[in-house]
């Protein structure tokens, strides 16, 4: 299968992979909101404020997560390798949303 090999700083932190049809994804964001933000996260010690890395997917129906972090640094360094691999680590979370039931067809329907 597909996987998605993801490591910070040289040490790997999951192997993602779906073993039929499905979405693999690994986003990383920043949002800053304040004035000034890109310069206060550019010269932060300490985590970035507003950055996110999220290794997830989709497989089936369920959502599952990898890996998720804020607590990223300057100078911080992210790689994803593709790889092939019969096996991907176990992930995180994994949900089943509730569509179909009664609550979330009346939620859409407010919508």
């Amino acid at each position: 299968m597909l996987c998605f090999e993801v490591w910070r700083n040289g040490e790997k932190l999951t192997t993602a992979g779906v073993s039929e049809t499905g979405v693999l994804s690994v986003i990383l964001s920043w949002v800053g909101k304040e004035p000034n933000a890109s310069s206060i996260a550019a010269s932060s010690a300490e985590a970035i404020p507003g950055i996110r890395c999220q290794v997830g997917g989709i497989e089936g129906v369920n959502s599952i997560d990898w890996y998720d972090t804020d607590q990223l640094k300057i100078g911080d360094e992210l790689r994803v390798r593709l790889i092939s691999s019969d096996h991907s680590d176990p992930p995180i979370r994994s949900q089943t949303p509730p569509r179909g039931t009664r609550d979330w067809i009346g939620k859409r329907r407010l919508e």
